[in-house]
């Protein structure tokens, strides 16, 4: 990994952002376009298309012949949230320093690499997680409120998921603690995120660099109470061993 201390050093680190897909054809090029257009040049994009039933794959490949650096990860069946992550991770691990993460339906507001970038930069053997405000965009209604993230402390994080679903996520921090839990459907990010700030810690950015689409099949909308239950559940459970 680079060291980080003056100039343009920062532009130096690779960052992969990585894009699981299923089912959302429709926002796919609003989702990538957001990527492309941002000001950091070392960036690739993965586009794992999870077994999407729509023109998901058609549009990524067009995407994917307009632009340099992506690449698409087919998967046959959905795999779900965290194993498509994982699998790109997985991927690109080789040549990768941060990897940062959007949703097909969301996406980047100017400056979020570069400005992720360079406060990670700042001190990349204990910043695992960078992280800033968000956009809500409800996509039904077209009204646009903004939701200001909490500063970072450790019992902020265990009391609520503060950190938002687009963090700028550390290799160094996924080396120490491992990849997304796969059997989790839901909650799979706020897991990880305690599990990076054991030993890492996280830094918030004060203004909103993502938007943040409610499209009415967001997984707030479609999954289960049960499964969200269990989920929960189980980060509890894991917060108990460990003050244990």
């Amino acid at each position: 990994m680079p060291e980080s201390s003056t100039g343009n050093l920062e532009n130096s680190f690779r960052v992969t952002v990585i894009i699981p897909c299923h089912n959302h054809a429709s926002f796919l090029e609003r989702s990538v376009d957001s990527v492309v257009n941002q000001d950091y040049e070392n960036k690739k994009i993965i586009i794992v298309n999870d077994g999407s039933s729509d023109k998901s794959l058609e549009v990524a490949t067009d995407l994917s012949r307009r632009h340099d650096n992506i690449t698409i990860i087919n998967n046959e069946s959905p795999s779900g949230p965290s194993a498509a992550r994982n699998g790109a991770i997985r991927h690109a691990w080789d040549d990768t320093d941060f990897f940062i993460m959007l949703d097909a339906d969301d996406s980047y507001l100017p400056g979020k690499i570069s400005k992720s970038v360079s406060v990670m930069a700042e001190d990349p053997y204990k910043i695992g997680l960078v992280y800033a405000d968000v956009l809500i965009e409800n996509l039904e209604t077209g009204a646009t409120v903004l939701e200001t993230r909490k500063p970072y402390t450790r019992a902020e994080l265990e009391m609520e998921c503060i950190v938002s679903n687009t963090p700028l996520v550390n290799k160094i921090a996924l080396m120490n603690v491992g990849l997304y839990d796969e059997d989790m459907r839901v909650a799979e990010d706020w897991d990880l995120w305690l599990r990076i700030t054991e030993g890492f810690v996280a830094v918030h950015i004060p203004e909103p660099l993502s938007t943040y689409s409610v499209t009415g099949v967001n997984c707030a909308e479609t999954i289960d109470s049960e499964v969200w239950q269990e989920n929960w559940a189980k980060i509890g459970e894991r917060l108990a061993a460990q003050s244990g």
